[in-house]
């Protein structure tokens, strides 16, 4: 059985589409100074890494999470929040050590991102292990508002899913395909925990492998950080009450909100980079400042 998503690019996500290309090859062509380059990497770890741990509920703040990824010390078992913060850290490094591999993504990839995500959080029979069980999601009041795909079927619908990545390729926008990744992950539900994170990092992973990532310096995740509700809102809609109405669910409000979310963060890194380039170069004079 194959994969087909159901959506349509309506004229918002065309603008929206428009607009990313547009912005993205502005900041591919600026000219970043080396030492901007670092600031704007280290900004743009601590800044994901933060964003998408606190979605799911991570204590640290901002600065809590620099000094836990720029520190070499080592973690005690018990020390749950810094190891998680830690874990997507090194999902973050394992992404862009993979950018320069093979262009498709693999079942390998879900499993080992996944199994980087939760180590030392999840047993060894569950980190990196597609779930056994069934996964239900429940409300405050332990109501059930949402039944995932069943155990068995898993890894099939995993397969479906990069068969769709992989032929539709050259035919679909990147930006498109990444919306999709993200939500069919959350749809599917293919772990026992850390889905949300193994989602918004393969969606990382796909954008990196087709240079939509701006060589590892956008940040995605504060955006759907800044407004949790909204976030969470729009997949719960969207995905409905069970994997059957998410399979069937029209996804053209998704993109338009991914797409927007996009825009967003491209705006924020454009503007980052024109405030430390010229930091840098109001230090160092004789250094090339950044043009349009």
């Amino acid at each position: 059985m194959n994969y087909v998503p159901q959506y349509t690019i309506n004229e918002k996500i065309k603008s929206n589409l428009q607009n990313i290309e547009k912005l993205k090859n502005d900041i591919r062509g600026s000219r970043i100074l080396p030492e901007a380059e670092a600031s704007i990497h280290l900004r743009a770890s601590v800044e994901s890494v933060h964003s998408s741990t606190s979605i799911e509920g991570n204590p640290l703040d901002i600065n809590e999470v620099r000094a836990v990824i720029t520190s070499d010390k080592i973690l005690s078992k018990e020390e749950y929040a810094e190891i998680e913060v830690q874990n997507y850290k090194n999902a973050l490094d394992y992404i862009d050590t993979r950018r320069h591999g093979s262009p498709e993504i693999t079942l390998e990839d879900i499993l080992e991102l996944h199994r980087i995500i939760t180590a030392r959080l999840l047993d060894k029979t569950r980190s990196g292990k597609i779930r056994k069980n069934p996964v239900y999601i429940e409300n405050q009041d332990h109501e059930i508002i949402y039944t995932a795909i069943s155990a068995e079927k898993v890894e099939g619908a995993l397969r479906e899913l990069l068969n769709w990545i992989n032929t539709s390729e050259f035919s679909i926008h990147p930006v498109i395909i990444a919306a999709i990744i993200h939500f069919r992950i959350a749809a599917i539900h293919p772990f026992s925990d850390g889905n949300g994170r193994t989602a918004r990092a393969l969606t990382s992973l796909f954008l990196a492998l087709n240079q939509y990532d701006c060589n590892g310096a956008l940040v995605l995740d504060s955006y759907y950080a800044s407004d949790r509700k909204a976030y969470y809102a729009i997949l719960q809609l969207l995905c409905g009450k069970n994997y059957s109405f998410a399979t069937k669910s029209d996804l053209t409000p998704w993109l338009e909100y991914f797409t927007d979310g996009f825009l967003t963060s491209l705006h924020v890194l454009d503007a980052e980079i024109r405030i430390i380039n010229l930091a840098v170069a109001d230090k160092n004079p004789t250094s090339p400042s950044h043009e349009d």
